[in-house]
């Protein structure tokens, strides 16, 4: 790469002078490109491009002088060459003082030395730099096609572009779990402990999730620098490319960029990205066709086939004794990078092989069905949340009864898919939900309009929530927080992040605007029950209050 600095010791360069910018002298020049043009726009990025001009729209504009600079610093401009002595006789002091001010290196040069001889010597080892990383990118790319013809897997995908590039190579999936790995030195301690571990530590998933790094992947589909984070143990710069089928991310190919070839590692690892899509798009493939038997059984039992003589056989192929009780657990783990869900199905399996289990397993609009023999569910759901889930995929498990036959099966899955709706409008995001324990929360869920109408606790919160809504208040959520920490000041205080006094402020607020005593066990009995109902409906307000 060659850097401003670098050119500057060329001969050709030996009667300018740099008069600002002297802190961007490491500034990579990519291209040379002369404008000289009165109207002159610079709309688009140009990074690394030394612009050289003779200043004809310069002298005639002073808004353009005290523009230029910061324009191009923002559009990645290398630096600024300016010819003095025929439209300019020196550059303005603005462009001088902005120059220094951001490290964009400004050069003048005299009317005889002409510009055609500048881009000779600079764009020489340019375009010979780009051709020989052509050539070593082109054979990257072969050897990883090769890969792929031979029927190779993401390890051998990992072997070989660590071999090729000379560095550590992680791939993992959406929910930020090491699936395949070369280590190399150098490597830093966060490096080390994520494949030691198979899946970075929580507080480093956390922390990366925070930096934004997988919202920029997710948002741009194309490979994302990243900067040491000392705190976290990681104390060298990775590039991480987003593995996309069809606009959806299936996982990340991250690599340790500490070297000078940045330029050939984030060809390479682009090469390696889209091979590492193809093994994976296949490898889905093979999964869902293997699949395919138990989703069909599934969805026959999810509508009542009436052909039970098929499902018979259906459930013999699949070692299934219909005649048994069976309980439902369903996951739900949205990957919190974003990106493609079903590596919870693998996920799951492995993690029920480990244990030595082997129920019924299924894919199912976006989450994990588990059809467990017996009532132990409750107990198996327990120890999954316990070992699997993670800030980078919550886990979110919903359990239903222990119910017998086909029917019984149809009717526990429903039972786990509304213990995980009325956690989500309960904003539980997080935990093992049984449908057993939900208690009244599944008869206000299926309460029907007229047993709703004119309940007078339930107009309560109505008018709470409608107060809340036009004076940017949170009665609502004090008056939850109170209810749900059985009346303590001290606990709810703490869980809502308020002092004590503004805590008992908002609650005598509350019967002030209510009429009602909060001392009376039945008023917060009656309050809870109609809170959790604004809770499950969506806290929607009728028009009559708002």
């Amino acid at each position: 790469m060659l850097t401003i600095r670098q050119a500057l010791e060329l001969p050709v360069f030996e009667t300018t002078k740099l008069v600002a910018g002297e802190n961007g002298l490491e500034k990579i020049i990519r291209w040379v490109h002369t404008v000289d043009a009165p109207d002159a726009r610079y709309e688009y990025e140009r990074d690394g491009v030394l612009l050289m001009t003779g200043g004809l729209s310069l002298s005639t504009s002073e808004e353009l002088q005290s523009e230029l600079i910061p324009r191009l610093h923002e559009k990645k401009f290398a630096g600024l060459i300016v010819c003095t002595g025929q439209y300019l006789e020196d550059v303005p002091d603005v462009m001088i003082q902005q120059g220094d001010e951001l490290g964009f290196p400004i050069i003048i040069s005299p009317p005889e030395l002409l510009f055609i001889n500048i881009s000779e010597q600079l764009l020489e080892p340019i375009v010979n730099r780009q051709y020989a990383l052509l050539q070593k990118s082109n054979l990257i790319y072969n050897q990883l096609t090769d890969l792929v013809l031979k029927g190779g897997n993401l390890q051998d995908l990992s072997r070989t572009l660590s071999r090729l590039l000379n560095r550590s190579v992680v791939i993992e999936d959406t929910s930020l779990r090491v699936i395949a790995h070369v280590m190399m030195e150098p490597m830093d301690r966060m490096r080390r402990a994520s494949v030691m571990r198979e899946r970075s530590a929580p507080r480093i998933s956390e922390r990366l999730l925070r930096s934004g790094v997988y919202e920029k992947l997710r948002n741009e589909l194309r490979p994302v620098s990243v900067p040491p984070m000392a705190d976290v143990g990681m104390t060298l710069p990775r590039l991480v490319v987003p593995i996309v089928v069809d606009r959806d991310i299936y996982g990340y190919f991250w690599i340790i960029d500490d070297k000078d070839d940045t330029e050939l590692v984030r060809m390479a690892a682009v090469h390696g990205a889209t091979v590492a899509a193809l093994i994976m798009f296949k490898e889905r493939a093979v999964a869902e066709a293997e699949a395919s038997l138990r989703g069909d059984f599934f969805e026959q039992l999810l509508e009542g086939a009436p052909d039970l003589t098929l499902m018979q056989e259906q459930a013999r192929r699949l070692n299934f004794n219909l005649e048994k009780s069976y309980q439902v657990i369903l996951v739900h783990a949205p990957p919190a990078s974003g990106g493609n869900g079903r590596p919870l199905m693998r996920d799951v399996q492995d993690w029920l092989r480990k244990i030595g289990d082997s129920p019924l397993t299924v894919w199912h609009e976006n989450r994990v069905v588990i059809i467990k023999q017996g009532s132990k569910a409750k107990e198996t759901a327990g120890l999954m949340y316990e070992e699997m889930s993670h800030p980078a995929r919550l886990m979110l498990i919903g359990v239903g009864r222990s119910l017998a036959g086909a029917d019984g099966i149809g009717r526990s899955y429903n039972e786990a898919l509304e213990s995980i709706r009325i956690s989500q409008k309960l904003q539980i995001q997080q935990g093992v939900r049984p449908f057993s324990d939900l208690g009244l929360m599944h008869w206000l869920y299926s309460l029907p309009q007229d047993a709703i109408d004119g309940n007078a606790f339930i107009d309560i919160i109505y008018q709470l929530a409608a107060h809340d809504a036009r004076r940017n208040t949170e009665l609502v959520k004090t008056l939850e927080g109170f209810l749900d920490n059985g009346g303590s000041l001290v606990d709810t205080a703490v869980k809502l992040h308020i002092h004590r006094n503004t805590l008992v402020h908002r609650l005598k607020r509350i019967e002030e605007l209510c009429d009602l005593d909060l001392k009376d066990p039945a008023y917060r009995m009656n309050l809870h029950v109609a809170v959790k109902f604004f809770r499950l409906d969506g806290n929607q307000i009728p028009a009559g209050f708002s």
